[in-house]
């Protein structure tokens, strides 16, 4: 899987940002919906206290040096090693798996154009298997395998557009507005985060969705599925691309390696970096 992890600013950013998620009290009904690591939904004060030190750890960073005309990546090495510092931390009181899931959670949902893209081809492709006589669209519909068909009540409420829309707007109601002075072109009703964890949910609902299938089904018949999808990807409409379901590939229990290392096996922090030393 070919991810977007080079540690530039704003990259570098969008990965502290992500692991706020389990932190934010606004959220935390949510929480259950993200396909989170179940340690931290069963112990999530361990985590909040962690990441309430690395954020105050880079907002120290942060004042303390003027980043004008500072190359790119120059901040998000001094982040890399902030999070990594969080994650180790996390893997001594919460083991290693933890921190291997949360970090294949964070790069899963907001590093990988693949995945992106795949989750929103093999939802519509879904949704068009639930297609009623009295669809405008039916005609086209290919009917899906026989070893689907009895999976599809299981997976019904994962996939339905409605009971998207209405846990959405549940997050709406609860989430806060931007904490800063927006300029007009750029206003947003609500916080950033509003909208990371809108998108989370969306992908992490169909990846739940084709983990059932692949649960209950071998190989072959798991080869079968991809298979059916591709060509109602191709049938249903004309914008459908049945090359961004990448196969059986996310039709997994497990989600595929990243062909990145994890922080934890980065070399030992700076720590000169650390205490303020760093690029004074």
């Amino acid at each position: 899987m070919k991810l977007k992890l080079s540690w530039k600013d704003i990259e570098s950013w969008n990965y502290l940002r992500a692991l706020s998620l389990p932190t934010l009290p606004w959220a935390a009904p949510f929480l259950p919906l993200l396909g989170l690591p179940n340690a931290l939904l069963e112990q999530p004060s361990i985590w909040e206290s962690i990441y309430t030190q690395a954020f105050i750890e880079d907002e120290t960073h942060n004042r303390m040096k003027d980043w004008t005309g500072s190359p790119d990546g120059e901040r998000g090495e001094l982040v890399r090693q902030v999070v990594t510092k969080a994650l180790s931390l996390l893997a001594q009181q919460m083991g290693r798996d933890v921190v291997i899931d949360l970090e294949k959670w964070v790069r899963f949902h907001f590093f990988s154009p693949e995945a992106e893209k795949a989750m929103r081809e093999w939802v519509r492709t879904l949704r068009d298997a639930y297609l009623l006589p009295d669809s405008r669209r039916y005609h086209r519909k290919v009917h899906p395998p026989a070893v689907l068909e009895p999976i599809l009540p299981e997976i019904s409420e994962l996939v339905n557009l409605d009971r998207r829309t209405e846990i959405k707007d549940a997050l709406k109601r609860v989430a806060p507005p931007p904490p800063y002075e927006q300029i007009p072109y750029e206003y947003m009703e609500h916080c950033y985060e509003e909208l990371m964890l809108s998108q989370v949910i969306d992908r992490s609902l169909t990846l739940k969705a084709l983990q059932t299938i692949a649960s209950k089904l071998n190989d072959t018949e798991r080869s079968e599925v991809a298979m059916w999808a591709e060509i109602q990807a191709r049938t249903m409409s004309r914008y459908g691309k049945p090359e961004n379901l990448c196969g059986d590939k996310y039709l997994q229990v497990e989600l595929p390696c990243f062909d990145v290392p994890s922080l934890l096996d980065f070399s030992a922090l700076d720590e000169s970096a650390l205490d303020g030393t760093h690029h004074s």
